[in-house]
């Protein structure tokens, strides 16, 4: 896990992105937008400064293209530091988005630090993931809000060559 101190200058870009009007789907009825935002600025930035090709071509289907692949990026809002056998999620809403691979990106409510979870390709996700309905129980006891996907953050691929 990559841990990155959030600048203001970030958080501006974030807010400059979309209108935050609620997604089709959204979980959180639109209120967790500037989470999802800068998930992608910070994933933006990181690969941007290891002088990869990066491009912000925000559609339905992804976020970014990385050195020519469809990334999209999955964040979800955390009050603490994610352990390893948090889950990392994808809604029934998007299981037919037309990406390569997920990025995998936690932000704390303050929005003073993210992390930047790991990786995995869409193929390899869906095969390794666990469907979980609508009102059923996670393993830290939260109720699921939608039927979805659902992968722990210690069976992500990890950004290896940029982790410490």
């Amino acid at each position: 896990m990559i841990e990155i101190q959030i600048q203001q200058e970030q958080i501006d870009r974030a807010k400059k992105l979309y209108d935050f009007g609620c997604l089709n789907g959204s979980i959180t009825k639109g209120k967790s937008n500037i989470y999802g935002a800068l998930g992608e600025v910070l994933i933006f930035d990181f690969f941007k400064d290891k002088g990869l090709d990066v491009d912000f071509t925000s559609t339905y289907d992804y976020d970014l293209i990385i050195e020519s692949y469809k990334i999209d990026v999955k964040t979800k809002r955390t009050t603490v530091k994610p352990k390893d056998f948090y889950l990392c999620s994808i809604s029934n809403w998007n299981t037919r988005q037309k990406c390569d691979f997920y990025f995998f990106v936690r932000i704390l409510e303050n929005l003073k630090t993210g992390y930047l979870l790991g990786f995995k390709s869409k193929s390899d996700f869906f095969k390794e993931s666990t469907f979980n309905k609508k009102g059923s129980p996670d393993i830290n006891g939260w109720t699921f809000k939608d039927d979805g996907y659902n992968l722990k953050i210690s069976s992500l691929y990890k950004f290896n060559r940029y982790e410490t």
